[in-house]
């Protein structure tokens, strides 16, 4: 990795008004909730949305802008900027992730409520391996896609899985009319379900409803770094553009 890439990945979000404002936003419905005694990490629902918001604009501006062309006639790989990019934005919404859940842990012992240190600290941990496996998704969506398209395809491939797993579900339930055999058929092949649950699981997983599941947190990061390899592997073979892409 490239330590200059990732630290002026770090002073961009830093310096930028839309993610110090959203990061304070949700500093304030942090303490807000603490304070009022909410349940602990329920502030952490609020980061999925941040991470898709930080992490579309990984790769995809640079083709549009052409600044990718100045980038790489500098000596330096391609998947080694790939990579130090998605790191840099990981640790930007890392250090966002800390920010919130010491906000909450403050304003609870502030407050005199009781501090429930292994549900925070697991929500807090599940939003951190989130935010990999987002980045890492939206890298290798970006690498093939242009300007702010990945977070199209990410979230219309959440809404494409949800829809086809209520069809099949409802499918499965229908034994007359005009769906009738197809129903018999997802009965019948019930492996069809289960590749779209697993699908869906893998690529958007729900946070695990134990705090430091240690398997849940093996599928993310072993996910995030497929999505990762992917990623490299077709950024560096994509035509870079003289011009917007």
């Amino acid at each position: 990795m490239s330590a200059t890439v990732i630290m002026e990945t770090l002073r961009r979000h830093f310096a930028h008004i839309a993610y110090v404002g959203a990061v304070l936003l949700i500093l304030l419905i942090s303490t807000t909730m603490a304070a009022i005694d909410a349940p602990s990490g329920g502030s952490m629902e609020m980061m999925r949305l941040f991470i898709v918001i930080a992490g579309c604009q990984l790769i995809g501006p640079e083709f549009s802008s052409g600044t990718l062309q100045l980038i790489l006639s500098k000596p330096i790989h391609r998947a080694r900027y790939l990579t130090s990019r998605v790191a840099g934005v990981v640790l930007a919404l890392w250090i966002a992730i800390a920010l919130v859940y010491s906000a909450d842990i403050i304003a609870r012992a502030i407050g005199g409520h009781e501090i429930s240190w292994r549900t925070g600290g697991g929500a807090a941990t599940a939003s951190a391996a989130q935010a990999m496996l987002i980045c890492s998704l939206m890298a290798l969506f970006g690498s093939f896609t242009r300007s702010y398209l990945n977070v199209a395809v990410y979230i219309g491939g959440q809404v494409l899985l949800s829809m086809i797993g209520g069809f099949l579900q409802f499918i499965s339930r229908t034994h007359q009319g005009l769906f009738a055999s197809l129903g018999e058929f997802v009965r019948t092949h019930p492996g069809v379900m289960k590749t779209i649950r697993t699908i869906d699981q893998n690529i958007y997983p729900s946070p695990p409803a134990v705090p430091f599941d240690r398997n849940w947190l093996l599928l993310v990061v072993s996910n995030a770094a497929a999505a990762l390899l992917l990623a490299c592997l077709i950024f560096r073979r994509r035509e870079v553009p003289y011009g917007a892409d």
